[in-house]
C-alpha cells in the first residue's frame, strides 16, 4: 500500500484517505503528517515586531555636574546666612555704640551741670556778703542781704543773678546784681546798678 499511512497510535498501515483507524479507531486530521517533524515556523508578527529602545541611563558625567551644581547652590545659601548674620551683628553693634556714646554725652552733661550747680551755690552764698557789706557799708542803709540767687552764666567769670534785701522792720525787695568770680584771690565781687541803688534808698532807712 504504497499511498498508506501508518496510525501514530498503534502502528497499523492504512489506506491514505482513512479517517480512521480499523484498528485501534484513532481519528486522523486531514492535515496531519504524521512522518514530517514539528517545526517551528516563524510568525509574520515575531519578524515584524518592533524592537524597543533602550531606557538611557544617567551617565557619571552628568551626575557629577548634578552634584557641582547642588554645591554651589549650597554653598551660596551658606553665603547669603553668613551676610545676613554678619550685617545683623554689626547693625547691633554699631546701635550699642550709639547707646554707650549718647550714655557717656548724657553722663558728661549731667556731671558738668552738677560741677555747675556746685560752683554757683558757692558763689551765691559768698555773694550774699558781700551784697550785705555793700549795702551797710557803701550805701549805708539799715538792711542785710538773706539770700542771693544766680539766673544765668554771662560768659567767662561773670553771673547774672538777683538778691533778696530785707530790714528789722520787716521791709523787704529785690534787686539785680552782676558777680564776678574773683578767681585769683578766691572771691567774688558784687555789681549793683545805679537804678537799684536808688531801690534800696527807697526801701530803707539810712543808719544815721
Amino acid at each position: 500500500m504504497s499511498d498508506g499511512k501508518f496510525c501514530p497510535q498503534c502502528g497499523n498501515q492504512v489506506k491514505g484517505d482513512a479517517l480512521f483507524c480499523p484498528q485501534c479507531g484513532h481519528q486522523f486530521t486531514t492535515t496531519q503528517t504524521p512522518d514530517a517533524p514539528d517545526t517551528p515556523q516563524p510568525t509574520r508578527a515575531s519578524r515584524h515586531a518592533p524592537q524597543q529602545a533602550p531606557t538611557p541611563q544617567p551617565t557619571g558625567h552628568h551626575n557629577r555636574w548634578v552634584a557641582i551644581v547642588l554645591g554651589v547652590l549650597a554653598l551660596a545659601a551658606v553665603v547669603v546666612v553668613t551676610s545676613n548674620l554678619i550685617i545683623r551683628n554689626q547693625e547691633a553693634a554699631h546701635q550699642q555704640a550709639l547707646q554707650a556714646s549718647e550714655s557717656r554725652v548724657q553722663s558728661s552733661k549731667r556731671a558738668s551741670e552738677s560741677r555747675r550747680e556746685t560752683k554757683e551755690k558757692s558763689l551765691a552764698a559768698t555773694a550774699k556778703s558781700v551784697v550785705t557789706d555793700i549795702i551797710q557799708n557803701d550805701d549805708d542803709l539799715d538792711a542785710r542781704c538773706t539770700e542771693v540767687t544766680i539766673e544765668s552764666h554771662d560768659g567767662g567769670n561773670q553771673y547774672s543773678g538777683y538778691a533778696e534785701v530785707e530790714d528789722d522792720d520787716d521791709d523787704s525787695t529785690t534787686i539785680d546784681i552782676t558777680i564776678t568770680d574773683v578767681k585769683y584771690d578766691d572771691s567774688v565781687s558784687v555789681h549793683i546798678d545805679g537804678d537799684q541803688d536808688d531801690k534800696l534808698n527807697e526801701t530803707f532807712y539810712s543808719n544815721d
